[in-house]
């Protein structure tokens, strides 16, 4: 699965880079407090097991975006006494980002009246790796995050770039319980960070994107967000867009003294249009699931369905996709994360599964082989050696299976620290 430096890849809540984290405030006034919160890390990563598959069948490809693509780490293998390639096998050491990289934020807020508040703020990300490995290439600096957020007890208005509404409770499950301070699936081999932590494999990320977002105030519990998004198309298949994106969340939060609920149903819904043309699709998605705390254990549960989806994200471009006719494929996912929180120290413990609908014209066609599933297993440890230094080990295992008999397993073991503050 091809990763942007994201999944993506991600963040939560409106920030990721804020959850776990603790404000540092440098200048507070009679009308302006001004904070700052981040984070930086690094991560040993090993990785081994099969490369990407061959074709079984005489005449048939297996189209990019599944599965790990083990690029020029995939070392060949051949049948026992002859000279034909068989599927290969891989190895790689890396040293990465986490499922969030270094990440700076700075923040300005104020009161705007008694019950009326103001709210900007701007983070930047960067990864620890450079593109192709190449050390002397420059890491660029993404700004990830830049909006302003008016609250009052009418509810809160956003606008600007933030952290999307689709599959936002799938994505903070995988955060909180899983790969906060992890990394999980890397992505490709060569991929430039962040990390993917459980995405692709039934979690979908949610994404960063300009966008104008009203949240209702809470009432017992239950909460509307609804926003429109700039539109997102799918490059090479349907180039165009004509209306921007609508996204909503309804959630449903219930905190007492022993127990903590949270529920979310969230949706994504845009038309796209092939280039210069009034050829069109529709990509729609529904999200589900929650989480729930008890004391020191937790567990988080999600699920998505929807044509146009794609493995990682909401509109995720590529031949897995969309069809060689231009057909949307549906996927769905289901994900389920639990973690015993023991105040110094997380396991954390997490298994999904991503599926894509192969449609008629690929069981027809007989010349392509499309990811039919991945299954992901994960599993970390976080020692918190103190409130702003963070230790992680963990592991994820990949299964992945096309739909002409192509298998893939690979593992990836992962550790290294990280500071927040």
């Amino acid at each position: 699965m091809k990763r942007v430096a994201v999944a993506l890849t991600f963040a939560v809540a409106l920030s990721f880079a804020r959850h776990a984290t603790a404000e540092v405030t440098i200048v507070k006034s009679d009308t302006w407090e001004v904070y700052t919160t981040g984070r930086v890390n690094a991560f040993l990563s090993y990785g081994w097991g099969d490369a990407i598959p061959l074709p079984l069948m005489m005449g048939s490809n297996i189209p990019p975006g599944g599965g790990l693509d083990t690029g020029n780490d995939s070392m060949p293998v051949f049948a026992p006494g002859t000279m034909t390639q068989v599927q290969g096998t891989f190895q790689s050491m890396r040293l990465r980002s986490g499922f969030l990289p270094n990440v700076f934020g700075v923040g300005f807020r104020r009161q705007l009246s008694e019950n009326t508040s103001l709210k900007i703020f701007i983070a930047l990300w960067a990864t620890i790796e450079s593109e192709s490995q190449r050390k002397t290439t420059p890491v660029e600096t993404d700004a990830r995050e830049g909006y302003l957020k008016i609250e009052g007890p009418w509810g809160s208005v956003l606008a600007g770039r933030a952290l999307d509404l689709f599959s936002r409770g799938a994505t903070e499950n995988d955060f909180l319980y899983g790969h906060g301070f992890g990394v999980g699936f890397p992505g490709n081999i060569d991929n430039v960070g962040p990390t993917a932590g459980l995405i692709g494999f039934g979690v979908m990320a949610a994404f960063f994107a300009p966008g104008l977002v009203y949240a209702t105030p809470s009432a017992g519990g239950l909460q509307l967000t609804a926003g429109i998004y700039d539109a997102t198309p799918l490059p090479g298949s349907y180039e165009a867009t004509r209306f921007a994106r609508p996204e909503s969340e309804l959630t449903y939060d219930l905190a007492g003294q022993a127990m903590k609920l949270h529920l979310f149903a969230n949706t994504e819904y845009q038309k796209i249009y092939r280039a210069g043309s009034n050829d069109s699709a529709t990509s729609y998605g529904v999200g589900y699931g929650g989480r729930v705390e008890v004391g020191a254990f937790h567990l988080g549960v999600a699920g998505h369905y929807g044509p146009g989806l794609g493995l990682g994200y909401a509109l995720q471009p590529g031949p897995v996709s969309v069809s060689q006719m231009n057909k949307l494929r549906t996927f769905d996912g289901y994900s389920g994360l639990v973690q015993y929180a023991a105040g110094k120290f997380d396991i954390n413990l997490g298994v999904g599964i991503s599926r894509t609908f192969i449609l008629q014209e690929d069981v027809d066609a007989n010349n392509v082989s499309i990811l039919k599933r991945q299954i992901g297993y994960s599993a970390g440890f976080v020692l918190h050696i103190s409130e702003s230094l963070h230790y992680d080990i963990d592991f994820l295992r990949g299964d992945a299976a096309w739909s002409q008999g192509e298998k893939q397993i690979f593992n990836f073991i992962n550790t290294g620290v990280t500071a927040t503050w």
